[in-house]
This record gives C-alpha cells, structure tokens and sequence, in this order.
C-alpha cells in the first residue's frame, strides 16, 4: 500500500500497526502448529482442542485483515474508507462457526440492486477458476464490474439431504479468468424467471429408484436397460466412466484417445485382537488384511450435468464421494476433481481407505513428495509388513510407466501406500478405541465430520528428459499448476446488501504472471528494527523456482511462460511494482547473511532451490 503514496511511508486512516499485530500472532501459532504432535494428531484432546482454538483464532484475525486490506485497495475514493471492524464493509462468503466445524456457504440475498463479489486470486499465475456462491434464488446472473461482460453461469440445487433438495437456497456457480495477485469485482443481480442455465440431475439407487421433488430443477430417473450401463461424463479432455451400482469410478480417456482403468474402491482397516494394536502412534491392521467396504443398501447416485461442471455424487453411509470434471479450456479442465465428506463416529476401531487401482505398470515404486518441494521415490517391499510401506503424502503423489503418469494431488496431507503395482491408496480417517502404550494415554476417538479434496491428473508421457542434469523425478507442469490452485484456491467476499452499490475497481498487483516455474512464496512485511512490533519499510521476498519434468508438456500451453535460464530480472517480472532496493538474505532474514544491494540487476534463481530477498518496495 506504500505505493499509493509514492514515498514508501505506510497510507493515513489504513489500521496498519494492527493488522501487523494480527499477521504477527498468526504466524507464531503456525510456529507452534509445527510442533510434531501438532503435525501428526499424537496430542492428548485437551491439547488438541487448544491447537484448534489458536487456530480458529489466527483464521478470525488474518480474515479481518483481509477484508480491510481489499477494502481500502479496491475502493475508488479512499476517503470512504472506514477501519470500524465490528461494521466491516466486505464479508467473507462462508462461515466458520467454532474451532471443530467446517466451513458454511452464507446465503446472498439477491434483489433488483447488484451486489458486490469480490474474488482474491492469491497466486502469481493467472487462471480460470470457477466461483460457486449460494443464494436465495434459482434466478441470477453475474457480471463483470469493470466490463459489464455478463459470465458463463450455473444454478445448482443445495442438497439439504440425499434425496432432498432445499427450497431457499441454490448454487450459483460462474467461471472467472483471474489475473494474479488480484482483486476482481463481479455484480450478482437477480435475473428474469428462467433466463440462467441450470443443471440437469439424475437420481439413481440401483434396485431401488429414490423419488425426488423438485419445482427448480429438472429430475429424472434410469428406467429399464440404462439402468445397467456405465454412468459417463466429459469435457473437452476426459471422459469418464463410473459404476452404475455404486457411481464410483471405473475408467477414463484422455483426448489423445488413450483409456486407462482408473477405479476407485473404499476399504475398512481392522486392527489386531491381541498385543499390541492400533493407536494414535501405531498402524497395525488384523491379520486379515484390508476388507472392502460395504453396506447393507446400494447407495443413492446423483449425477449433475450443467454447462459450468458436471459430477457424480454417491451417498454412502459413512462417506459421500463427488468426482467432477469442470467444462474449461486450457489446462485448467484437464484434471479429474474428486472430493469427499467422512464422517466415522458410528464405527469401532476403523480405518477407511479409498484405493486407486489401475493398469499402470509401476512395478513396486510410486512417488510422494517431501513438504510439497520434492519428489522422493518410495518402493513397496513384500519383505516388510503392511504398515512399513505407509508414507506421508504432504500435496501429491503419482504412479507412472512408461507412457503415462497418473498424479493424484492433494489439498491436504494424508498417509500413502502402493501394496501393488498400479495401486494408490490415502488413509481418510481413523477411529480406534485403545491406547497404544506409547506414550499418549487415550484412543483415537475425537473424530469429526472430515473433507478431503483432489485432483486426479493422466498424462501421456513421450521421450523422459532430465532436468538440469538430475536424475529424480518431478511433477509435471501441468500438475504444478493443479497443485498451485489447490493449495491456494480463490478467496471469495461479498460487499454489503444496502442497496448502495459504492464505486470499486479491481486491483491487479502485476502486469502479468510469472514464469510457470516460479513460485512467489512470501512477501511479507518485516519488523522494525528500531520500534519492536512495529512494520517496517522493508519487506521479505521468497521465490521457489521449481523443478518440473519435461516429457509431458501440456497442450494449448499455460498462459504463463518458462525458459532454461538460471537468471531473472525481477524488475520485469514483478513490474508494474519497483524495487528501490534487493538484498540477497538468507532463509532466516538475518541481517549478517545480507549481500549488496542489487536492485535492477538479473539474480540468479536455480531450480530446486528458495531464494530469499530483503526489498524496499517503491
């Protein structure tokens, strides 16, 4: 925000100092949050609940400053601006209600004045993504604020149970194009009867048709043969093809027409009936082995069709799976989405796993990577027990042969394992009633409603090359992209229902993104070294330049470039902001490792490696 004054001095009437308290106690509690019973769940319940409260706490305070810094930063005439947070002009579109509970979608009141949307796109890459608000009517429509472009939308129904649908409440789902390190205003008005696109559904329980109602949407039912054919879905890259008994995955094809077999299959984990047996330190499954999962009725099935996504949903009753493909260009609709919603309480000592098994030939090796910066390889050994081939996944993992590599990547860390060639499997959730002697003194018993969230990447492969002369493995471009948008997906606020639609323009921080391979993963105030707890002019700059593998180069190329150069001019890529001043620094910002002052010359960026940098921005 210095910029706006043009000499580097924080703005007048902008909380400044606050928000810099806020950010400060934030980032201790994400210090404490590393602690390794933290990091693995191995903390006794009143510990956990404390961990979870700092947490909800450091969510509330970072939130405010979001919301005053896009206020200030979008608004027209500054002098408008109000710092009273109990009155905030913007609010964030979900809701979280206590330490424990997932996020809630608010409802937008819809009516003849547009309301405002603001959407963050926090990374450095443009990107196309799609939007979903809930609202209070079936009829909407989404314009761009600064264009008065109308946007591609989708009414979908909010599912008050499997069978049910609610009345007063839809989903409004439009594809936005997003510059990076932006802020975008849209306007939500409420359309003519009829006027939106709206999804298409077919309800479907194998043996047993459900019944479902629905003045909104249309709704029909499998009759006769169809009932027993495969349930399909595509886009312009993938189709699919699931399970008509259960919905669940079974294969699909990518656009060069190669066809993999890609099923999904849910498994229950045991544990031992004598000894020592699973806890929260231990994994030590019944000698039986894994055990498919099963229930005593076939499960409901929902498939949506729309012109935005079109997914199949299947409701189990300790799980609900959700695949969906997304119908965008690029590369952005090129990645199959798999979600899912847990929730075990019912069970005793369970652990449910959801396998991939397909036919790639990965013999025993797959890859995991190590804190989302590396790819290690892991090899599954029939000499050691079961357990002994679980391994920690923090953001991707991925089986490959020699002509194709399927990524699976993550939104959140879970344990992996490949116990066969060809298969992936991720740990959900545990529930186990016993103590394990190590040290904790309880079970695993403090289970919640769990949502876990994927990306399912197939990519042919052509001739392996090495990158920079190594000879490990990493993600593809394609899924380093996929992955970017999963760690960091959109931010979405709304502004005030008044009826006074003030004057907003979008803000845009960069001309353009940077290169694909260069991963803006900081930039953040620093300390004052003279007053304590007070922000400085100088900022931290962090970039990771990843490593990518090349015998996969996706098609249309990504709206962002590359090159093979160790060298970058940060002036150009991160212009229209100008650096007055760049010292090269250390990981730890420590002043004794700063080198000269080198503004606006070419600093070297290797890939693989974090590159720290001490910057007064003008």
């Amino acid at each position: 925000m210095r910029r706006f004054r043009g000499d580097g001095r924080l703005v007048e009437g902008f909380p400044a100092h606050e928000h810099y308290q806020r950010l400060t106690e934030g980032r201790r509690s994400l210090g404490l949050f590393q602690h390794h019973d933290a990091v693995t769940g191995t903390a006794r319940d009143p510990v956990v609940i404390d961990y979870g409260t700092r947490l909800f706490h450091a969510i509330l305070n970072l939130r405010q400053v979001l919301l005053s810094s896009a206020h200030w930063l979008i608004l027209l005439d500054k002098s408008q601006y109000h710092k009273d947070q109990s009155k905030p002009f913007l609010q964030m579109d979900e809701v979280i209600s206590a330490q424990d509970a997932l996020p809630q979608k608010t409802t937008l009141t819809l009516g003849d004045e547009p309301r405002s949307v603001i959407v963050l796109n926090p990374t450095e890459q443009l990107r196309t993504s799609v939007i979903t608000l809930v609202v209070d009517s079936p009829d909407a429509r989404v314009v761009d604020a600064a264009s008065g472009r109308p946007m591609a939308v989708q009414v979908s129904a909010v599912w008050a149970e499997p069978s049910k649908m609610s009345s007063k409440a839809f989903q409004l789902s439009f594809t936005a194009e997003l510059p990076p390190l932006s802020l975008t205003v849209y306007h939500v008005i409420k359309a003519p009867a009829g006027s939106a696109s709206r999804a298409r559904y077919v309800v479907h329980r194998h043996g047993d048709p459900p019944t479902v109602h629905s003045e909104h949407f249309q709704v029909s039912r499998l009759q006769g043969a169809e009932a027993d054919l495969s349930l399909s879905l595509s886009n312009k890259h993938l189709q699919i093809w699931s399970s008509p008994e259960t919905g669940l995955l079974q294969k699909l094809q990518l656009q060069s027409g190669r066809v993999r077999q890609v099923q999904v299959r849910f498994l229950w984990y045991g544990t031992r009936t004598s000894g020592d047996r699973s806890g929260a330190y231990l994994f030590l499954p019944g000698g039986e082995g894994p055990q498919a999962y099963s229930s005593s009725e076939p499960p409901l099935i929902r498939v949506t069709r729309g012109p935005i996504f079109s997914d199949i949903t299947s409701c189990f009753p300790h799980f609900t799976h959700t695949v969906r493909l997304y119908h965008l260009d690029g590369h952005a609709g090129k990645s199959l989405e798999i979600s899912n919603m847990v929730d075990i309480r019912s069970e005793t000592n369970k652990e449910l796993v959801m396998r991939l098994v397909t036919d790639v030939a990965s013999g025993n090796r797959f890859y995991t990577d190590l804190n989302g910066f590396q790819m290690q390889q892991r090899r599954s050994l029939e000499k050691l027990p079961l357990q002994a081939n679980f391994y920690p996944m923090t953001s991707a993992a991925f089986l490959q042969d020699a002509s194709s590599r399927l990524s699976l990547l993550s939104a959140q860390s879970q344990a992996a394992a490949s116990l066969r060639p060809g298969e992936l499997e991720l740990v959900l959730d545990r529930r186990l009633q016993q103590d394990d002697n190590r040290g904790l003194g309880q079970g695993v018993t403090d289970n919640k409603p769990t949502a876990t969230l994927y990306h399912l990447l197939l990519e042919d492969r052509g001739g392996a090359e090495e990158v920079g002369g190594a000879s490990v493995e990493h993600l593809s471009l394609l899924a380093h992209l996929a992955s970017l948008s999963l760690s960091h997906p959109p931010i979405t606020m709304v502004g005030p229902g008044d009826g006074q639609l003030r004057k907003l323009r979008p803000f845009q921080a960069l001309h353009s993104s940077l290169p694909c391979d260069l991963h803006l993963l900081n930039l953040r105030t620093l300390e004052d070294p003279k007053e304590a707890g007070t922000p400085s002019q100088e900022v931290a700059l962090l970039l990771h330049r990843k490593g990518f593998d090349c015998s996969s180069i996706p098609t249309p190329p990504p709206a962002c470039s590359w090159n093979g150069l160790d060298e970058l001019d940060l002036d150009d890529l991160f212009a229209p902001l100008q650096f007055r001043s760049l010292r090269r620094s250390g990981l730890t910002l420590l002043r004794d490792h700063d080198q000269p002052d080198s503004a606006h010359q070419a600093q070297e960026l290797r890939p693989m490696e974090i590159s720290a940098f001490r910057v007064e921005i003008d």
